[in-house]
């Protein structure tokens, strides 16, 4: 077998190309010249420079050698076989184990010819080794996700015994009274890089650091849902929250009232702002970090989980000259991600754009955005007067808190902006009404709103345990459909971490005031009014986007009542 993988992957890469046609020779000549330069792997060069894709050089590999590929997102990996070898040898020649098969090593690698990681990975694991093709990105993921998580453990029990072993001696001084350079150079440092690692490979939005009487639990939410992810013991606490405070730049000394502090991290490919929150509890200072990644998720309008007929009336709003686009619903709803899509869309060098936001979440190329600053008086108020002397053609306005905000962007509207913003409210016909209570004339409103799209987001069933359930009656009356009507749940797989779901997608309520809806909100209607006539207008509301969801199998009933039964 070891001669028989040898032989076959005798031949290069580019050559591979060179014959299927991929690539020019005056290309892969290129490419050669620019390894000799920057020692980088030939298929990495020739993706970097636009010459093939990942995709391309799979595809190659597939059908001229035979090797099969491996669809990692879809994969059930054998910790076994991923432990037979190391995290720094994994990484180093970016593939992973994935399945031991008549006492054969499967490996998913990204360079299934590279012979030196064969050999490497045969030496280390005392196996015959058998290589897959996978994409490097996937494989990345599954290696801080099999490796990632042990080795947080490994850090914190090693932080355990350390301070277990100092505390016996005595020759410890009380964490209360560390110096910053004694937090610097504790393992409270390894520990707190190893957390934010994981939340970031995991794709987590928050971290929860909290104490309790007899040790410290710590949780992230993922697809919003908090999931414990570790526990290590309450003597870790002070040294934890130390090193986070001196990160975001927090006062250490002071554990009597609430902190708040931000971070920025480069990760490989990710930068980030972590926003910090440090609250005195009974049992010591709890942290929440709120991680924000600075590009994004950048998005096409087509891929936000609109339906067809609501893409249309979001695409139609898109070409609206002026006016105010809301975006309604509570904290956490991906309403940041679809006003960064709306401006992308809009974005072109004949039109100028300005956001004003607290703090900046999304960074768009090409695009002006300012930071709100309130302990410096720049408010959004404030920011908003200046922007318009800027010349604009669209703003986004990243909330509109108050009313002289509210005011000031009805006037910026009537006067010929196109204005974004957001309100927390439960549904599109309320965001009226708050608008009213903010001081706004009813009039006012019905002329200078365009369009209002409430959404939220719900769990998607993980499409590797998805499977057929029967409904309850009560279900199937939530549904109002039979109680024979196939719908899916997930029943739980380690690609889903046993949740059943992966990922999450928006529902949509999109309300356009026509000439009818106008009136009556210039004559100060209410919400119930409000919104019989706009679903007789053919508004489909969250309830009806979930409940279609629910039946195309996307997600589940249980999301569904969740997130958006309330609303019916």
């Amino acid at each position: 077998m070891v001669i028989y993988m040898k032989r076959r992957h005798k031949k290069k890469l580019g050559d591979l190309l060179l014959q299927a046609d991929m690539i020019t020779r005056a290309q892969l000549e290129e490419a050669l010249k620019e390894q000799i330069k920057s020692g980088k792997k030939i298929g990495e060069i020739l993706v970097e420079k636009g010459y093939v894709t990942e995709e391309d050089i799979i595809e190659v590999l597939e059908f001229q050698l035979g090797i099969p590929h491996v669809d990692l997102n879809k994969y059930i990996i054998d910790p076994n076989a991923a432990l037979k070898i190391g995290e720094n040898l994994a990484k180093r020649y970016m593939l992973i184990p994935i399945k031991i098969e008549n006492n054969n090593l499967i490996v998913a690698m990204s360079d299934p010819l590279n012979v030196f990681a064969l050999d490497d990975v045969r030496i280390t694991s005392k196996m015959e080794v058998i290589p897959v093709i996978a994409n490097t990105k996937d494989i990345k993921q599954a290696i801080d996700r099999m490796y990632g998580a042990n080795k947080t453990a490994d850090i914190a029990a090693e932080f355990e015994k350390e301070i277990q072993e100092k505390l016996k001696k005595q020759a410890i001084r009380n964490n209360d009274d560390k110096s910053e350079e004694d937090v610097m150079n504790s393992p409270a440092v390894k520990l707190v890089n190893s957390i934010i690692e994981q939340a970031i490979a995991k794709n987590a939005s928050d971290i929860h650091i909290e104490p309790f009487e007899d040790y410290v639990r710590i949780r992230l939410r993922i697809d919003g849902q908090l999931q414990e992810f570790l526990r290590t013991e309450k003597s870790a606490l002070n040294s934890i929250v130390s090193r986070i405070k001196i990160l975001g730049k927090m006062n250490i000394a002071e554990k009597r009232i609430p902190q708040d502090g931000r971070i920025g991290v480069d990760l490989d490919d990710n930068q980030l702002d972590l926003r910090v929150s440090v609250l005195p509890t009974i049992y010591g200072e709890k942290v929440v970090i709120r991680l924000i990644y600075r590009k994004g998720m950048q998005l096409k309008k087509e891929q936000l989980g609109f339906f067809p007929e609501d893409l249309e009336k979001f695409s139609n709003l898109l070409k609206i000259p002026h006016g105010i686009i809301l975006l309604t619903g509570p904290t956490g709803s991906g309403k940041s991600t679809t006003l960064a899509t709306a401006l992308r869309e809009l974005n072109r060098p004949n039109v100028n754009i300005i956001t004003v936001e607290d703090p900046v979440e999304n960074m768009i190329e090409g695009i002006n955005q300012v930071n709100v600053n309130v302990k410096a008086g720049l408010t959004f108020a404030n920011a908003l007067r200046a922007i318009l002397r800027q010349d604009p053609d669209i703003i986004m306005i990243g909330e509109m808190r108050d009313s002289e905000t509210c005011s000031i962007a009805v006037r910026a509207a009537i006067t010929g902006h196109l204005v974004f913003s957001t309100l927390h409210t439960n549904d599109a016909p309320s965001s009226v009404t708050r608008m009213i209570d903010m001081g706004i004339e009813p009039y006012m409103v019905a002329t200078a709103v365009k369009g209002i799209i409430a959404q939220r987001l719900v769990r998607k069933i993980c499409e590797h345990c998805k499977t057929p359930v029967t409904l309850t009656e009560e279900e199937a009356r939530a549904l109002k459909v039979s109680k024979d009507t196939v719908v899916y749940k997930g029943e739980g797989c380690p690609l889903c971490s046993n949740t059943g779901y992966k990922g999450r997608m928006a529902i949509h309520e999109i309300m356009v005031l026509d000439s009818t809806l106008r009136a009556l909100i210039a004559k100060g209607t209410n919400d119930e009014e409000l919104k019989e006539v706009a679903i007789n207008n053919g508004m489909n509301t969250l309830w009806d986007n979930a409940r279609r969801n629910v039946l195309e199998g996307k997600t589940t009933v249980e999301e569904m009542i969740r997130v958006a039964y309330s609303q019916e």
